[in-house]
């Protein structure tokens, strides 16, 4: 019987409308505008659609180096946010090598020049720990980093 997946997510209200902001959370590659010790490893002329892959990698040498810890993705979802009440999302599956699981963003309308970012994780470590234990380990870590990216990615928007 396999559990639930642990899922961390976290909100953050933006001055940007929702088609602004989706374009933004759903395009790797602005990631590590936003995203602190960040880069994306990975080449693309484009935003990667869905079933391409790309890898971010992160650690405190990743922007000078390039080296830090790879975290290899699959996009499995985007659906641009669609009329004044359309919800944007993106999902992408983690393929390793040290985190697996899922992660997206849902981008929420709130009026003409605001919207609400959530940022979720269903991640857990790869490997012989228990994925219960260590989803939530993986937590406490990931939260961190959620909330203070959704403020960056919302002073970036401002």
């Amino acid at each position: 019987m396999t559990s639930a997946p642990y899922r961390v997510e976290a909100s953050r209200l933006v001055a940007a409308d929702a088609a602004t902001a989706f374009a933004c959370v759903a395009d790797p590659r602005t990631h590590p505008r936003w995203i602190p010790q960040t880069v994306i490893a990975s080449a693309h002329e484009a935003a990667p659609g869905v079933g391409e892959r790309f890898t971010m990698v992160t650690g405190p040498f990743a922007r000078r180096s390039g080296r830090g810890f790879p975290d290899r993705m699959t996009v499995t979802a985007l659906d641009a946010p669609s009329g004044p009440d359309g919800v944007g999302r993106t999902r992408v599956r983690k393929d390793g090598p040290f985190l697996r699981g899922d992660a997206g963003f849902d981008v929420v309308p709130v009026d003409a020049g605001r919207c609400r970012v959530v940022w979720w994780e269903e991640a857990y470590l790869a490997g012989p720990w228990p994925r219960r234990v260590n989803a939530r380990a993986v937590g406490v870590v990931l939260r961190v980093l959620l909330h203070v990216s959704l403020r960056r990615l919302a002073r970036d928007l401002a």
